[in-house]
């Protein structure tokens, strides 16, 4: 009777949970989203060809998504201001990483891991989102060290705050490409985040995301583009050797990955905590050594006061503490890794959960025996966790 009843129950359950999914699948919404994570190569190659087909034959009428816009007239160096029209500029890239992303994936990174023995289709994935991120930031940091070499700040934390407003409005084209760029590659994060497979710190990656978008809009904005370039290669650096130890792993490379984890933590510690703390702390005490505590004149590009110093203070001090829970996420990887010898990544999901549910899923449809209704809930409830 016991069993019958839990049967008769997993049944409703199961009709209702079949019910709800057809329900949501069968909405207008759903349907639009899906079309458009399904379609990305082809709705965004789409959107490319209309938008430079259109700069090139209509003599510029799509100019403001393809070209650096408000150019300072008579400039002898070529340099730029921020305007409103860079807005199109950052949407146009954010199509483009789209498009580059999945080509990229599916294209190469993909097919190279397939070539080199890797079979699940959940590896797959993972293995080209990684690699894309691995490449990513190699390219933007690489970028992003060169604009600041070049530029007054470089190790000078000082030309942060020296000669503003008027010296940091004045971009040079590549610091403006530079930083328009990568707010269309982090709007882009934004979207994939979502479409992504979510993992376990989904909602601090997120908030994260949604921080760093929000200081470099309002660094570009109030002109702080100096000490947006300088966050931007601390935070960057890290990205480049996390990505690609897990693609090592992917390929079953352990010993590469356990180097490359080890540069990675210690890159991070450097980089986001270290030289991260001291732009915040330049940022607090520095700044007043160079700016008026009421520098504001939007006229002349001056938006510095008090509560713009507290807002910037607690945006990157809520980021800091987001880096610190990692940390500490990380320092967990590195005892797990000491002495259970196990090198995992427990932010996420674990990579292989694809392929070993499906196994013990198939031994367990296949083992009905008198504890048969016990193996079935198990094989639902596995089911369900891959879903």
């Amino acid at each position: 009777m016991a069993l019958a009843k839990q049967m008769k129950e997993n049944s409703y359950f199961e009709a209702k949970a079949a019910a709800e999914a057809a329900a949501k699948q069968g909405t207008y919404f759903f349907k639009t989203g899906k079309w458009i994570v399904d379609n990305q190569e082809g709705w965004t190659l789409a959107l490319l060809a209309l938008i430079h087909g259109y700069d090139r034959f209509f003599a510029g009428g799509t100019s403001s998504f393809v070209h650096l816009q408000h150019r300072i007239p008579g400039d002898s160096e070529g340099r730029y201001y921020r305007g409103s029209k860079d807005v199109y500029f950052i949407l146009h890239w954010t199509v483009v990483f789209t498009y580059i992303r999945v080509i990229v994936m599916s294209r190469l990174l993909e097919p190279f891991a397939r070539w080199y023995g890797v079979k699940s289709a959940h590896k797959l994935t993972r293995f080209g989102e990684q690699g894309w991120q691995a490449i990513y930031y190699t390219i933007s940091n690489s970028v992003g060290l060169y604009v600041m070499y070049n530029g007054p700040h470089w190790m000078n934390s000082r030309s942060f705050w020296e000669g503003y407003p008027e010296g940091h409005r004045q971009m040079s084209a590549l610091m403006k490409t530079y930083y328009l760029v990568q707010m269309g590659f982090w709007f882009q994060q934004i979207f994939v985040l979502l479409i992504e497979e979510h993992r376990k710190d989904f909602v601090p990656m997120l908030t994260h995301h949604i921080i760093t978008c929000n200081l470099l809009g309002w660094s570009l904005y109030m002109n702080f583009t100096r000490i947006g370039n300088a966050i931007l290669c601390c935070m960057d650096l890290s990205d480049i050797f996390l990505p690609s130890t897990k693609c090592l792993r992917y390929l079953k490379m352990e010993k590469p990955a356990v180097t490359g984890f080890i540069i990675f933590l210690l890159s991070w510690i450097y980089t986001r905590h270290y030289l991260y703390i001291k732009i915040m702390l330049s940022i607090i005490y520095e700044s007043q050594q160079y700016i008026s505590n009421d520098m504001w004149d939007p006229a002349k590009g001056a938006y510095y006061n008090a509560n713009v110093k507290l807002a910037f203070t607690i945006l990157l001090g809520v980021l800091q503490l987001l880096l610190i829970y990692w940390l500490v996420l990380l320092l967990r990887i590195v005892y797990s890794f000491a002495f259970l010898g196990n090198l995992e990544d427990n932010r996420s999901d674990s990579e292989d959960d694809g392929d070993n549910q499906e196994d013990v899923c198939a031994q367990n449809s296949g083992n009905m025996d008198g504890d048969g209704n016990n193996n079935r809930k198990r094989t639902l409830i596995l089911k369900k966790k891959a879903e």
